[in-house]
């Protein structure tokens, strides 16, 4: 089946994501032509030095086996890494479609390695591209095989929010301004620097996830480590924060936490009245200005669009696949009550200029959340964001008002922003 990709690179691909455990290096065992992109990422983000290729070829794989080449190739690299005094503690070991279309013996090419070099943790990454249509992404495969190596210990009164890529803060995230009132250190990725406190992951009293590509990971991770899992997703409507906050209660017994939830939850109905009512004044000042929604900038586009409609925006497109299992509901009220288009970002058609324009119609400026729906409708009024920047709750509505207003009043270069790979990268990368 034909599929179009996108010029918009602003999300992360699996070089970025892995890079974010400190101490790691990556290998990349496939052909020219697969590592074309990851090399170039690599380089792009000053991390060469954290990256190694395996080049297959033709004369490779008929003359000797995928297992054998893998084996040595990596074998290799890590001689060379210890030779140069670079030895490093964890290393995630890519491999390709060639390894699935060839019947790699994954065990055997992985358990030889760890044996040669036992004090070496060895991380299965992922660039198979063409199993996604029947299995878990590549990208959320890697962020299970990241938190895989880190052990149980025992537990602190700290919090993990991870399986994102993004970072959230008190301003945009009730989440974290609870755990802040409540005296409780919540610790991410992008605040990590070294490889014994990446591994101190495994002492939290819980473990948070608000996306959902991360939630394979960091529930596997839960799991096995025995530590309390919220799933907690950034939907846009008072019932889920209030049944998502009374479970946090229930994981983390805290009397200081009790405290600061309940303190957030008696004054809820005030503060979500007094944001939909911003909305709407907000709405009433750009009457008339359609609006797209995309679901690289937000985890439960469906969930914002309805929540935009009610407060009186001009709301049309919907940038999405279609909705998942979690947005279903909300999907069918949505559709029962509104007309909305829904667009697959990997519709063929989007490649045509003149389709492109057809969407539009005779709008001459369109509100775009999302860098997928602003390249879509060449729109320079767009909120440029992933992942819901981390934004969450009463605050993250408040985040995404503010960002609202600032698309419509200073209009931005859309080419040269959304081309541009892993937005926010140099603060999220670990040294």
């Amino acid at each position: 089946m034909l599929e179009f990709g996108m010029p918009v690179h602003e999300s992360w691909n699996i070089v970025h994501i892995a890079m974010q455990v400190p101490g790691s290096h990556q290998i990349y065992v496939a052909p020219d032509n697969c590592l074309r992109g990851v090399v170039m990422s690599a380089y792009e983000m000053d991390a060469g030095d954290r990256f190694s290729c395996v080049a297959v070829d033709e004369r490779d794989l008929l003359t000797d086996s995928l297992e054998t080449v893998t084996i040595e190739g990596c074998s290799e690299v890590i001689d060379e890494l210890i030779a140069g005094g670079n030895k490093p503690s964890v290393i995630f070991l890519f491999t390709v479609c060639s390894h699935r279309m060839l019947s790699c013996d994954f065990t055997y090419v992985f358990d030889t390695i760890r044996e040669r070099y036992p004090d070496i943790i060895l991380a299965h990454g992922y660039m198979d591209c063409i199993s996604q249509k029947e299995e878990a992404f590549p990208d959320q495969k890697l962020r299970r095989e990241m938190y895989s190596f880190i052990p149980a210990k025992d537990p602190v009164r700290a919090v993990n929010l991870i399986g994102s890529e993004v970072t959230a803060t008190a301003v945009n995230n009730d989440l974290l301004a609870i755990f802040s009132a409540a005296d409780i250190p919540v610790r991410q990725l992008s605040g990590i620097r070294t490889f014994e406190g990446y591994m101190d992951l495994g002492n939290a009293s819980l473990n948070i996830c608000t996306y959902m590509a991360g939630d394979m990971g960091v529930s596997a991770f839960s799991e096995r480590t025995g530590i309390p899992y919220l799933y907690a997703l950034p939907f846009w409507d008072d019932r889920s924060l209030i049944d998502q906050l009374t479970r946090l209660k229930e994981m983390f017994p805290d009397q200081r936490l009790a405290v600061a939830v309940e303190g957030f939850l008696s004054d809820l109905d005030r503060a979500s009245a007094s944001m939909l009512a911003e909305y709407r004044r907000f709405a009433e000042e750009i009457k008339g200005v359609p609006v797209a929604v995309d679901n690289l900038g937000c985890s439960c586009p469906y969930s914002l669009a309805f929540y935009l409609l009610e407060a009186g925006f001009d709301v049309r497109w919907v940038i999405s696949p279609g909705p998942m299992d979690h947005e279903m509901a909300i999907y069918q009220r949505l559709m029962d009550r509104y007309h909305i288009i829904s667009i697959d970002p990997a519709d063929p058609a989007l490649r045509e200029l003149s389709y492109r324009r057809s969407l539009i119609g005779e709008s001459e400026r369109i509100l775009a959340s999302g860098p997928r729906a602003a390249w879509i409708f060449d729109s320079p009024y767009f909120v440029d964001m992933i992942e819901d920047d981390g934004a969450f709750g009463i605050a993250g509505r408040r985040a995404l008002l503010m960002k609202l207003r600032e698309a419509m009043a200073n209009p931005k270069d859309t080419a040269a922003i959304i081309r541009k790979k892993a937005r926010g990268l140099i603060s999220c990368i670990a040294q």
